[in-house]
C-alpha cells in the first residue's frame, strides 16, 4: 500500500521545482516603466525562432527606444535626399540607425526575464545624457570632417574622394538640423561644402588618351592598344592609382594609373569595319567599393573617348577545289567565304595583306547498293588563313566526311556535299571569330 503522506511530499517538491524555475514576470514585461527621465524599450524573442534570442530580444529593445527618439525632418535633410536620390523615410531609417549605433555606450541594459516560450529584454536611455551625448557626438564629428576635408584639400590625390565621402559618414547621423561652419573665409553648410568638393575634385581630374593606332586593318592588326594620362588639371602633376572604366563595344575593363599617372590597355582586335568609340571614366564603383555607408554624395564623372577606325585588309583566295578529284570550273567555298568576309575584308588580285587558301575534294567510299538507294559523296576541306608580312599562318579551320546524296549522280551527291561543306565551314569561322 502506497504511503499517501510520502506521495504528497514527493508532488510539493515537483511544484517547487516546476514553478521555482520561472518567477513571476517584472512589472516591465507588461507595462513600460513610467519614468518620463528614460526613454524605454523592452524587446522578446521566442526560443523556436532563434538560435541566439537574448542577443535578438535585445536588439528589439534597442529599436523601442531608437523608435521614440524624434528625427527632425528638415529642409536641408530633404535637399540631401534629393541630392543622393533617396527618399525620407529611407533617410530617417538610415539616419537613426547611425544615431543608435553611436549610442551604444550611453544605453543601460537594465535586465532580461526567460519564460518558457522565449526571452524579454529591457533597455533604456536617460533623456538628458542622451541630449548631451548626442551634443557631444556631434561636435566631434564636425570636427572630424573638417579634419578630413582639410587633409583631402592639402594634398590633391584619388584618395581626396574618399575623405570628402568620410568627412560625409561622420555627419551623417546629425542631418536633421543644420549644420553651419567656418571655412575657407565663409560660413556655409557642412554638407554644401563636401558637395561642392566632390564636384571640384571630379573637375580637377584631366584625361588624355592616345592610341596605338589610329587605324587597324581587321585581322592584321591583331592588337591595340590604348594609353591613358591622368592629371590635375589645376598643377599638371600626374595622378596615381586612379581606376578607370574603359569601353570599347562590348568589352569593359578597369585600368589603374601608375606612379607617372600612365594607364595602359590592350584591346580586343575587331573584324568588322567601322569607326569604333573608345570611352574612358572615373570608375566610381571602383573608387568607392570600400565605402561602406549606403548614401554617398553623387559624383558623375566626365565621359572621354577617342575614335578607332578599323578598315578592312587586302586578302585573296588560293583555292583548289575538287570534286571526286576533277576540279571545280567554278568554285563554292570560295564564293562562300567572300560573301561572309564581304564586310570584313577587301579581295584583290596583287599586294594583298592576308592569303586565304581552301583545299576540299569528295571522294566515293562505297558503291551503290542499286537503283533504290541514292548515290553518296564525302567531302573533306580544309581553310587556312596566312599573314604575307609574317609568313604566319594566324587561323585555320578544318572539315571531313561531309556527306552528300543524289539517286541520280555520284557528281551531283559531291556537289550537294560542297554546299553542305560550305555551310559548315562558314558557320564554324564565324564562330571562332566570334569567340576570339
Amino acid at each position: 500500500m502506497k504511503n499517501p503522506v510520502k506521495n504528497s511530499s514527493l508532488i510539493y517538491i515537483c511544484y517547487l521545482f516546476v514553478f521555482g524555475c520561472f518567477s513571476a514576470p517584472p512589472s516591465w514585461v507588461d507595462s513600460l516603466p513610467n519614468d518620463k527621465e528614460f526613454f524605454h524599450g523592452v524587446g522578446y524573442a521566442p526560443f523556436s525562432d532563434y538560435d541566439n534570442p537574448k542577443d535578438i530580444a535585445r536588439d528589439y529593445a534597442v529599436n523601442e527606444v531608437a523608435s521614440q527618439i524624434k528625427v527632425n525632418v528638415t529642409s536641408d535633410l530633404e535637399i540631401v535626399v534629393e541630392d543622393i536620390n533617396g527618399n525620407v523615410d529611407n533617410m530617417i531609417k538610415s539616419v537613426m540607425k547611425s544615431r543608435v549605433d553611436l549610442l551604444l555606450p550611453d544605453l543601460e541594459f537594465m535586465d532580461q526575464y526567460n519564460t518558457k516560450t522565449g526571452v524579454y529584454y529591457y533597455v533604456r536611455l536617460h533623456k538628458v545624457k542622451y541630449r548631451q551625448a548626442m551634443e557631444r557626438l556631434r561636435q566631434n564629428a564636425i570636427s572630424t570632417s573638417l579634419d578630413h576635408i582639410k587633409l583631402a584639400d592639402s594634398d590633391f590625390n584619388i584618395n581626396s574622394f574618399s575623405l570628402v565621402q568620410k568627412a560625409w559618414q561622420e555627419i551623417f547621423p546629425f542631418q536633421d538640423e543644420p549644420i553651419t561652419v567656418f571655412y575657407e573665409n565663409e560660413n556655409i553648410n557642412l554638407y554644401t561644402l563636401i558637395k561642392r568638393k566632390v564636384s571640384t575634385y571630379n573637375s580637377r581630374l584631366a584625361f588624355k588618351a592616345k592610341l596605338e593606332k589610329d587605324i587597324c586593318r581587321t585581322f592584321v592588326d591583331r592588337s591595340n592598344a590604348i594609353e591613358i594620362e591622368v592629371m590635375d588639371n589645376e598643377n599638371q602633376k600626374p595622378l596615381s592609382g586612379v581606376p578607370i572604366n574603359l569601353k570599347m563595344g562590348d568589352s569593359v575593363y578597369t585600368i589603374y594609373s601608375d606612379m607617372n599617372g600612365i594607364a595602359k590597355q590592350v584591346l580586343s582586335s575587331q573584324i568588322w569595319v567601322s569607326a569604333y568609340s573608345v570611352e574612358f571614366s572615373l570608375d566610381v564603383d571602383k573608387l568607392f567599393q570600400d565605402t561602406t555607408n549606403e548614401y554617398l554624395i553623387t559624383l558623375k564623372p566626365t565621359i572621354n573617348s577617342i575614335s578607332m577606325n578599323v578598315i578592312p585588309a587586302k586578302a585573296t583566295i588560293k583555292s583548289d577545289e575538287k570534286n571526286l578529284n576533277e576540279i571545280l570550273s567554278d568554285p563554292i567555298i570560295e564564293l562562300a567565304i567572300k560573301q561572309y568576309m564581304n564586310n570584313k575584308l577587301e579581295f584583290v588580285s596583287s599586294d594583298p595583306d592576308i592569303e586565304i587558301y581552301i583545299n576540299s575534294n569528295t571522294i566515293k567510299k562505297s558503291r551503290r547498293m542499286g537503283n533504290n538507294f541514292p548515290y553518296f559523296s564525302f567531302g573533306n576541306a580544309s581553310v587556312v588563313f596566312k599573314d604575307v608580312s609574317t609568313d604566319e599562318q594566324f587561323f585555320n579551320v578544318t572539315i571531313s566526311d561531309v556527306k552528300g546524296a543524289d539517286f541520280d549522280s555520284q557528281e551531283v551527291a559531291g556537289m550537294r556535299a560542297y554546299d553542305a561543306m560550305a555551310k559548315q565551314l562558314v558557320a564554324l569561322i564565324e564562330e571562332s571569330l566570334m569567340s576570339n
